[in-house]
């Protein structure tokens, strides 16, 4: 990997060689430049750190760093100047300079500093690629689907983007309802804070307080030391409370509380503690019903569902499953090092037969296993799980209509599969006789298929049992 390319601009010839001999002791790249016109001409090579000469003739370095700033804002300029003055370091400070140092320059000094300005100068770059990697993972057009229901969630998800308003996700397991949250969050005004997320059912309702509020330290045996609940951590950001149905009465009137008072206190200490947070909440269940059952309480209900979304299963949306299932193809390719881009038309049929109770999460590990069970470039019915293949069978619709001898030839093939080809195991599988499985495998030409029947089949034949 190269080293870090820096730029040193002085108008003092000497000044400028000695710099740049240090540097590239160091092992970085320099470029330098006697004037800081020649500088800015050459910004569009990406130094990753510039040592600026203020008092230079020509263009001085305060404007040269307010016009490299426009440029870049978070590359770091490290200001050097022979005029020791507390003024012109307020002012390089405040235009953006990352350090000012005074000539004659400190060469442990100097070299640590730029090492300090390109650390930090790595970090920005760091936190920037992260944070574009979450925008594009939780953009709500990267939410796969183009069925009626879908665009209707996009709608949904738009409409809220920049607004605090509460809102509550509610549908089955693994629809995707932590997706939907991140989707708000990052594309909303809130993106650069915290996204915090919170499952209460995963946490025992003695523990629920604290760990929504914080405490003090001596709040309670064992509470050495204060601590942060989420809701302070989520400030300037989003709190994602999944499963809120789970969530203890007595933290139901806190953050009810909360939401009315837009404060709150940790538990065991008395100060005020304001918070801007949205409150974007999730359920599996219907939160009418938890309500109507005395499990939750109505006037939170209401602070939470202020703007109620629903996450459609995609037995629901069927028309998706292509495209979900080309999606977690391409994912997993990378993973499993293989290039599968193609799934047959007999195994798409069973992927979109299948009622898929377990909604895109089950789907995207039912692809993912095919892919790993897949021996070509293609996903074929045989590498998908049984539940699904048997479905696919017995599908009736009103353009096709599967005969009865398909279905039973079907159930002899999977139970032989089963028990190795093992007959009495098969026959006991089956509830049926071994006689009559016999008759069945003879009549449905099996013994080709399973060259090791044929000895046995050949006996029963011979007793005169078969048709």
């Amino acid at each position: 990997m190269d080293k870090a390319l820096i730029f040193v601009v002085d108008d003092d010839a000497s000044t400028r060689r000695l710099l740049r001999h240090w540097l590239e002791k160091e092992g970085y790249r320099v470029l330098d430049f006697e004037s800081g016109e020649e500088c800015l001409r050459m910004m569009d090579r990406e130094p990753s750190a510039i040592c600026l000469d203020i008092v230079m003739h020509g263009m001085d370095g305060i404007e040269v760093l307010k016009r490299i700033k426009k440029i870049n804002s978070d590359v770091p300029v490290i200001m050097i100047t022979a005029e020791d003055t507390v003024d012109t370091a307020v002012e390089a400070m405040r235009e953006g300079a990352y350090d000012y140092m005074v000539k004659p320059t400190d060469k442990v000094r100097f070299k640590t500093t730029v090492k300090r300005s390109l650390e930090n100068y790595a970090l920005i770059a760091e936190v920037k690629r992260i944070r574009r990697e979450l925008k594009k993972k939780y953009e709500f057009e990267n939410i796969i689907g183009k069925s009626r229901s879908v665009q209707r969630l996009f709608d949904q998800i738009d409409k809220v983007l920049n607004t605090n308003i509460t809102v509550l996700i509610e549908g089955e397991t693994g629809t995707g309802k932590e997706l939907v949250a991140k989707a708000i969050h990052y594309n909303s005004n809130r993106k650069r804070g915290p996204f915090v997320d919170i499952n209460c059912g995963a946490i025992p309702e003695n523990l629920q307080e604290s760990e929504f509020f914080g405490f003090e330290k001596g709040a309670f045996t064992g509470a050495t030391h204060a601590k942060k609940g989420k809701l302070e951590t989520a400030h300037e950001g989003t709190l994602f409370l999944d499963e809120i149905s789970d969530m203890g009465k007595q933290t139901q009137v806190k953050l009810l509380r909360f939401l009315q008072e837009k404060n709150f206190e940790r538990i065991g200490g008395r100060k005020k503690i304001e918070v801007s947070v949205r409150i974007i909440s999730a359920t599996n269940r219907m939160l009418k019903d938890a309500v109507k059952e005395g499990d939750f309480r109505e006037d939170l209900y209401y602070r939470l569902a202020v703007y109620p979304i629903y996450v459609p299963p995609l037995r629901e949306r069927k028309d998706d499953i292509p495209i979900l299932a080309t999606h977690f193809l391409k994912k997993y390719q990378d993973e499993t090092s293989k290039e599968i881009n193609t799934i047959s038309n007999e195994a798409m049929e069973a992927l979109t037969i299948y009622r898929w109770p377990g909604n895109v999460r089950e789907l995207e590990n039912t692809i993912y296993r095919a892919m790993v069970s897949a021996d070509s470039d293609i996903i074929d019915i045989n590498c998908l799980p049984e539940a699904l293949q048997e479905e696919r069978l017995i599908e009736v619709d009103s353009q096709k209509i599967i005969r009865l001898s398909d279905i039973e030839k079907k159930a002899l093939v999977n139970a032989l599969k089963a028990t190795e080809g093992n007959i009495t195991q098969a026959a006991k599988a089956l509830n049926i006789g071994r006689n009559t499985l016999y008759r069945k495998l003879l009549r449905y030409q099996l013994h080709k298929t399973y060259p090791e029947l044929t000895k046995s089949m050949s006996k029963a034949k011979n007793r005169g049992m078969s048709e």
